[in-house]
């Protein structure tokens, strides 16, 4: 039997590569497509829109427009959005695999409450060798964090990503930085410029790089005296987190209401 999926964001860059493998897949069926209500395309079938042809799905302004009670939504939207079609789904029945980008404390706690009721899934990455690097990166800092080794963060992406740094690097700087005892926030150094004084052993230097079409690189320095050691992953197509997105879909539709990440889709 397949998994009903809907795809909020599906006219967007990352939800038409969603649509177009599910459209694919044997394990799962498009049952819904998902804009904002002004959208232009509203009304209008997906596999059209995506240049798959007719579908016979017409992308929807809103989850409870698609009629589906029962599935996995994977949410790449914004974070406003992203809150309120969690906050508003029309049925415990679905689930969500959210891997929108940008969301505050207060955003991440809004949506971990919503996992009391249903199934949830966030990640800032969905790629599995990312997913990967964060267990290495874990792993690394725990064993040479306090160590004498300095930890540096640098990721690079395409001109037109709007965060920065990306989810998954600051889910890296999280990692690293509960490893050596610290949050995120009193680790993290955000470039440096001017007269900033000797780097301490406490801290981790945070680094962005915008320019191109670079799809996502994200390395993960130790650096001692004599020695370091770099963690790195490129992805070299969108398609790699639209494929992950699917995969995670599939493991979560037998999941029971909770809170879950892409360590327990790998098993790590």
């Amino acid at each position: 039997m397949s998994i009903n999926v809907i795809v909020a964001g599906a006219a967007g860059r990352m939800g038409r590569e969603i649509c177009s493998i599910i459209l694919n897949h044997s394990e799962c069926r498009l049952a819904g497509a998902v804009e904002y209500p002004a959208h232009k395309l509203i009304g209008q079938d997906i596999g059209e829109i995506i240049g798959y042809g007719t579908c016979g799905v017409k992308l929807s302004a809103s989850l409870a427009e698609t009629g589906i009670t029962d599935g996995v939504v994977i949410d790449f939207t914004s974070p406003e959005n992203t809150v309120s079609q969690i906050s508003n789904a029309p049925a415990a029945g679905l689930k969500f695999v959210i891997g929108t980008t940008g969301l505050s404390a207060g955003q991440v706690d809004t949506v971990r409450k919503a996992s009391a009721g249903r199934a949830v899934m966030l990640s800032p990455n969905m790629s599995l060798g990312v997913n990967f690097l964060f267990h290495l990166t874990r792993i690394a800092a725990e064993k040479l964090g306090n160590a004498g080794f300095d930890i540096e963060i640098t990721e690079a992406h395409h001109r037109f990503k709007k965060d920065s740094p990306s989810g998954t690097a600051k889910r890296l700087g999280e990692i690293a930085a509960h490893a050596i005892g610290l949050t995120y926030e009193q680790a993290a150094r955000h470039g440096r410029e001017g007269i900033v004084g000797e780097r301490t052993g406490k801290e981790i230097g945070m680094h962005a790089v915008r320019g191109g079409d670079i799809v996502g690189d994200h390395t993960v320095l130790f650096a001692a005296m004599g020695e370091h050691i770099e963690l790195k992953h490129t992805a070299t197509s969108r398609s790699t987190f639209a494929h992950g997105a699917v995969h995670a879909a599939t493991w979560m539709a037998s999941r029971e209401p909770g809170w879950y990440s892409m360590s327990d889709v790998l098993g790590l």
